[in-house]
C-alpha cells in the first residue's frame, strides 16, 4: 500500500466538498478562479480579524525573526540575529495586549533557524544555522550542545523521547538522552529529497519536507519507504487528523493520506503564490479548523477546514516575509512574525463568553541571567524563561 500510494504522484483534487475524503480517479481540482475566491476578501478594519498589538520597531530583534513558538504562556523567538527573546504577554491597564521581555535575549552565536519544546522533560530546543542544537532544561537546570549537523538544523521535532533533527545539508539525525547529555543514535539518515525544511511524525512514519520533494521513513526499521517528488520546495508539513497537509514555496497546497496518497492539491491561485510559514487553529465563533497560510510580502491568507474555502487574507508588515505563525490557543488569538522583526498579536472576532481572563497568565520574575532561558534572576528561584509546570 506504501509503495502504491507513494509512487502514485498523478493523483488531483477530488471536486467534493471535503479536501480529507478519498479521491475519485481522474478527479480534476477547479481552476481560474477570481481573485478574491481563490484568497477571500482582504480583512481589515471593521472585520472580523482584530489586531491586538504591533511590537513597535525600536524592540526586539535586530534583523529577521526566523522561528517563534509558545511554550507555557510564554512567546519565544529566535532571529537571524543570534538572539533568543522570550516575551511575557500581558493586559495593559486599558484592557490591550502588551508584550514585554521576560528576561535579556541570550546570544546563541549563530542565527536561530528552528525551534521547539517539550513539555513532558521541559527541553527546548534551538537548532542553528552553524548546525548545532542548543537544548535549555529547566527541570533540572541543565544545558546541553548537541554537535553534528554541519549546515542549518532547519526542523525539529520529539516523538517518544527521541528528538529529530533536519538539516540543510539533506540529513535527518536521532537524538536520545543518556540522563546525563543527548546522544546521536546510529548513522544520520540521508534524504532522498533533498536539504531538509520540515519533519512531522504521522503514525509509524516520519515524513522529512526538503527541496526536492516529501521522503517518508519507517520509525521501525529507518528505512524510506518513498518520496514524492517535486520541482518545488517544501515549506510546512502539518497532521491534521490523520492526514498530512504540505505547503510548498510556490504557493501548492497539498494533502495526503497516511499511505501518502494525495488526496487534495490546490494550485498557486490568485494572489496566493507563495508559502513561507504555517499554523492550524480553531476559530473561536464556529469552531471549525483554520489553516493560515504565510507568504512573502508579509500576507497571510487564511482557509477553513475541511472545506478549504479561504476565509480571508491580511497584510502583516508591507514586503516583510511571514516567517512563522504561531496559535495562542485562546480566545481566537495568534501570533506572527516577520522578516523585518516584526511581531504582531491578531484575533478573530469577539471573545467568545464576554471579556476573558489574562490566558498568559503573570510573571513575578524580575532580572535575569542571559545565559538560559529558564535561569533565575538575581535573589529569585523562579525560572526565567517563565515555563511554570
Amino acid at each position: 500500500m506504501w509503495s502504491k500510494g507513494w509512487n502514485n504522484s498523478g493523483l488531483q483534487a477530488p471536486q467534493g466538498a471535503s479536501p480529507f475524503a478519498p479521491a475519485p480517479q481522474g478527479g480534476v481540482a477547479p481552476a481560474g478562479r477570481p481573485d478574491e475566491a481563490a484568497t477571500g476578501p482582504m480583512l481589515g478594519k471593521g472585520s472580523e480579524l482584530r489586531k491586538l498589538y504591533y511590537m513597535p520597531h525600536n524592540m526586539g530583534h535586530g534583523d529577521a525573526v526566523n522561528c517563534m513558538l509558545m511554550a507555557d504562556g510564554k512567546i519565544y523567538t529566535g532571529g537571524r540575529d543570534e538572539y533568543l527573546f522570550v516575551w511575557k504577554p500581558d493586559r495593559a491597564a486599558n484592557g490591550e495586549i502588551q508584550l514585554s521581555q521576560d528576561c535579556p535575549p541570550i546570544h546563541l552565536g549563530a542565527s536561530i533557524t528552528s525551534l521547539f519544546y517539550e513539555p513532558t522533560s521541559k527541553w527546548l530546543f534551538c537548532g542553528l544555522w552553524n548546525g548545532e542544537v542548543r537544548g535549555f532544561c529547566k527541570e533540572p537546570m541543565r544545558d546541553d550542545r548537541l554537535q553534528g549537523h554541519r549546515r542549518s538544523v532547519t526542523a525539529l521535532q520529539v516523538h517518544s523521547g527521541v528528538l529529530i533533527s533536519g538539516s540543510n545539508e539533506g540529513t535527518v539525525r536521532l537524538w536520545t538522552f543518556n540522563g546525563q547529555s543527548f546522544q546521536p543514535h546510529g548513522q544520520p539518515l540521508t534524504n532522498p529529497s533533498g536539504p531538509v525544511t520540515a519533519v512531522r511524525v504521522l503514525n509509524d512514519a516520519l515524513w522529512v519536507g526538503g527541496y526536492e520533494g516529501i521522503t517518508c521513513f519507517d520509525l521501525g526499521s529507518l528505512q524510506a519507504r518513498g518520496t514524492i517528488p517535486s520541482s518545488n520546495h517544501v515549506t510546512g508539513l502539518l497532521d491534521f487528523q490523520g492526514f498530512m497537509i504540505a505547503t510548498f514555496r510556490n504557493g501548492e497546497v497539498n494533502i495526503y493520506d497516511a499511505s501518502g496518497s494525495q488526496i487534495f492539491h490546490r494550485p498557486p491561485s490568485g494572489e496566493h503564490v507563495s508559502n513561507t510559514a504555517i499554523e492550524l487553529m480553531v476559530h473561536p465563533s464556529t469552531q471549525k479548523p483554520l489553516l493560515l497560510c504565510g507568504q512573502v510580502q508579509g500576507y497571510v491568507t487564511a482557509f477553513d477546514l475541511p472545506e478549504f474555502r479561504p476565509r480571508g487574507s491580511f497584510c502583516v508588515k508591507e514586503r516583510s516575509d511571514v516567517k512563522a505563525i504561531v496559535d495562542v490557543k485562546s480566545d481566537g488569538m495568534f501570533a506572527t512574525a516577520g522578516l523585518h522583526g516584526d511581531i504582531c498579536i491578531w484575533q478573530w472576532g469577539a471573545p467568545v463568553g464576554g471579556a476573558s481572563a489574562n490566558p498568559f497568565g503573570a510573571s513575578t520574575v524580575q532580572g535575569a541571567v542571559a545565559s538560559s532561558p529558564f535561569a533565575p534572576g538575581p535573589g529569585q528561584g523562579a525560572a526565567c524563561g517563565g515555563m511554570a509546570m
